[in-house]
C-alpha cells in the first residue's frame, strides 16, 4: 500500500508540474503578441475584386485574408442569419513574429430591437499593413 501511494504522490506531482509548465507557455506565448493597428472598412472602401468574393460566399462562413500590395484585409464572415440586427466586435487584433490573430464575436440583435424578417449575412472587414505572416481568424 505504501509503494501505490507514493507513486501516486509522485505522479500528481509531475503531472502538476507538467500542466503548470504548458500554463506558462501559454501566458509567454500572449505576452509575447503585440496590438496591430486595424481600420475597420466600411463596404463602399472594399476593393471590388474582395466585394465580389465576398458577396459569392456570404451564405457560408468566411475566415479569409485579401492582399493588394500594401494593404491586407481581414474579413470574417458568419453565414446566414434568420434575420437582421446583428453586429460583430473584435475580441483581438494581434501578432507575434510568426502569425497573425484576428478573433471577432457575433453579437445577436438587441431584445428591443424588432429584426427583419430577411435573412442577413453579417461580416466585418478590417484593414492593416501588409505583413509576410499566416492569419489565424477566429
Amino acid at each position: 500500500m505504501k509503494r501505490s501511494g507514493i507513486r501516486f504522490f509522485v505522479i500528481t506531482v509531475l503531472v502538476s508540474l507538467l500542466l503548470t509548465g504548458c500554463g506558462a507557455a501559454e501566458d509567454r506565448q500572449e505576452k509575447e503578441r503585440k496590438e496591430i493597428d486595424f481600420t475597420v472598412v466600411e463596404r463602399e472602401k472594399l476593393p471590388a475584386q474582395l466585394l465580389q468574393t465576398i458577396e459569392e460566399n456570404k451564405a457560408e462562413e468566411i475566415r479569409m485574408t485579401y492582399t493588394d500590395g500594401e494593404d491586407m484585409y481581414l474579413i470574417r464572415g458568419y453565414g446566414e442569419q434568420k434575420t437582421g440586427g446583428y453586429s460583430i466586435a473584435v475580441v483581438q487584433c494581434t501578432e507575434d513574429e510568426e502569425k497573425i490573430y484576428f478573433d471577432t464575436r457575433l453579437i445577436g440583435p438587441e431584445e428591443q430591437e424588432k429584426p427583419s424578417g430577411e435573412p442577413s449575412y453579417p461580416y466585418l472587414a478590417v484593414k492593416i499593413e501588409t505583413r509576410e505572416k499566416e492569419a489565424v481568424i477566429q
